[in-house]
């Protein structure tokens, strides 16, 4: 087995996502003090031929029960990781095509407060009907007009429906010069959800790798920079 990493992040999970998990059969010399450890699995999105890897509990069921007994609604977790980057890998974190290169998806889907992924600053950008799928990509061109109807559309499907839980938000662990974790896919629809009031989406989790152990303290000033700008830029942030 390649090099375990973990999650940036502490994740309020919704229990009964994390119960349903089956106990992981990894042992590790080393695991994190957190109390709740998921270790999430392996699923390629464009290869259904891929063999999927199930997402496991590698810690804490019997913490995870009490929770349940005492009518919690959710519970603190760490999320763990197969890296598939070599450890000794500068480069591959950080570019964004070969981080993709190396980028698996777990195999389920999870339920967390919406509120909660604004408060941790996991989005890069803030989206509303000005800049809606303003996408710098020709291929993906919209009129101002078309952009401005796609999200109206959107808000008025959440109002209508609720958050669609056939479409998880995609939190990639380690994203941010591979350190960080950051909301990979599903601005939009963070953004729509947070307009709408709604207080609970679905997310799922994905992950390459992560940067070399010695440069973790400098990566994570870069990467909080780096995330404190986008903020600021996209308004996220006053």
């Amino acid at each position: 087995m390649n090099k375990i990493c973990y999650s940036s992040e502490i994740y309020h999970l919704a229990v009964e996502d994390v119960i349903s998990l089956p106990d992981s059969n990894v042992s590790l010399p080393y695991t994190p003090k957190d109390q709740v450890i998921i270790l999430i699995g392996k699923r390629q999105l464009w290869n259904p031929d891929f063999p999927v890897q199930q997402d496991a509990l590698l810690k804490g069921r019997k913490v995870v029960e009490k929770a349940i007994a005492q009518g919690e609604d959710y519970v603190p977790v760490r999320i763990a990781f197969e890296s598939r980057i070599k450890s000794y890998d500068i480069i591959s974190p950080i570019i964004r095509k070969l981080r993709y290169k190396y980028n698996l998806f777990g195999s389920n889907i999870y339920h967390m407060r919406t509120q909660e992924i604004r408060e941790k600053g996991l989005e890069r950008n803030l989206r509303t009907a000005e800049n809606a799928y303003k996408f710098s990509n020709p291929k993906y061109k919209m009129s101002k007009a078309q952009r401005r109807a796609t999200y109206e559309n959107l808000l008025k499907s959440m109002r209508e429906n609720g958050y669609d839980d056939a479409f998880p938000l995609d939190i990639m662990l380690c994203r941010n010069m591979g350190i960080q974790d950051t909301l990979n896919q599903g601005h939009h629809r963070m953004s729509a959800a947070i307009e709408c009031g709604i207080e609970r989406v679905s997310v799922e989790f994905c992950a390459a790798g992560q940067s070399p152990k010695f440069l973790h303290l400098l990566f994570y000033m870069v990467a909080k920079m780096n995330m404190w700008i986008k903020h600021i830029i996209s308004g996220l942030r006053t």
